[in-house]
Formats: C-alpha cells, structure tokens, sequence
C-alpha cells in the first residue's frame, strides 16, 4: 500500500512540474518583401509598401535587428527609400518589430562588413 501511494504522489509531482513549466509561447514570426517609402531615424521607424492593394507596414527596429545584404550585415544606413528589402518580424505589445532587415540588391552599399555610413536625411 505504501509503494502505491509513493508511486501516486512521485506521478502527480511530476504532472504538476511539467504543466508549471508551460508558459507563453514566444510571437510568431512573420516574413514580408516591399520597397521602403521612408525611414526615420529619430523614430527608428520603417515604412513598407509591401505591394498592390496592401497599406503600408510601419516597423520600428530595436537594439537587436540585424541588417543584411546577402550574406555581409550593414548597418541601417545603408537603407534608402526605393530600396527593395525583405523583413523577418515579429508582433511585439502592438509594434511591428523585424528581427532581420535584408537588403534585396546587387548594388554594393559602404555598409559592408562591419563599416558602418552614416545616417542618410
């Protein structure tokens, strides 16, 4: 009787150690190609056209988004409006915020490999 009720207690401590450990899961992560219409330094914003018929995306980068052309990163400097991109984000507390900025052209930017350009007005 005793080896029972330590099986029983040994099996609910384990149900309730693994349900405790089931929190949010982290936001999805979306994936959307357009031409950038303007960017904001100040505001650390972008403005996406994404294509026919869909409104604008405006995303705000944080302190974490990588900036890439091909396989060199580039710093948000090198980004113009015109520019073809491709954006990885995420919806973070009503926020567009993107995890990857890729750059979707030949054109070498000053931005490569670790040299970084200034802001552009």
């Amino acid at each position: 009787m005793k080896a029972i009720l330590n099986i029983l207690l040994l099996g609910g401590a384990l149900l309730l150690a693994s349900t405790s450990d089931s929190g949010a899961l982290p936001p999805r992560q979306h994936r959307v190609s357009g031409v950038i219409t303007t960017i904001n330094y100040e505001t650390r914003t972008i403005t996406l056209a994404p294509g026919k018929g869909n409104e604008p995306l405006v995303f705000v980068w944080k302190d974490y988004t990588r900036f890439s052309q091909g396989w060199n990163r580039i710093c948000v400097g090198a980004l113009q409006s015109g520019h073809p991109i491709t954006v990885h984000y995420r919806h973070e507390v009503g926020q567009l915020v993107p995890r990857e900025v890729s750059l979707r052209t030949d054109v070498p930017t000053p931005c490569t490999n670790g040299r970084c350009c200034a802001k552009r007005d």
